[in-house]
């Protein structure tokens, strides 16, 4: 139940919640769709929206850093009856395909601007276990 509360409320975020409320849909890992190499299908896919979605994602995950989000909970493509699932402890991971995708496609942007973020994420954390080394 706190799954389903937890996704319907993304949808709302996301103002997707009327579009598929009749809809059931299976939450599935990120890996699954965003993973270059998976599948045919899935490469064709990112090939013609991967810039998109990847920017959209990132966006969303540094929301979910800065807000200690458990997880978050998307919908890539209104057509796929899954919305995916990225874990806290993947976001790290997320980040890096989603880099090694600007940097294939020679947005460097979208690369610097994902590096400063996990850059500065890693300086929060170390800080953090100083000062509570200090205490």
């Amino acid at each position: 139940m706190v799954e389903e509360i937890y996704f319907v409320k993304q949808l709302h975020y996301l103002g997707l919640h009327d579009m598929i409320k009749h809809r059931v849909l299976n939450i599935v890992n990120w890996k699954r769709y965003l993973l270059p190499g998976t599948s045919k299908r899935v490469d064709k896919f990112l090939e013609k929206n991967g810039t998109d979605v990847h920017t959209q994602i990132s966006s969303r995950v540094f929301k979910a850093i800065r807000n200690n989000e458990d997880k978050i909970v998307i919908i890539v493509h209104r057509h796929i009856n899954n919305a995916i699932c990225i874990e806290q402890n993947e976001y790290n991971e997320y980040l890096d395909v989603a880099s090694k995708w600007f940097l294939k496609i020679e947005d460097y942007l979208m690369c610097g601007q994902i590096k400063n973020y996990v850059d500065r994420e890693k300086i929060k954390k170390n800080t953090n276990k100083k000062i509570k080394n200090l205490i």
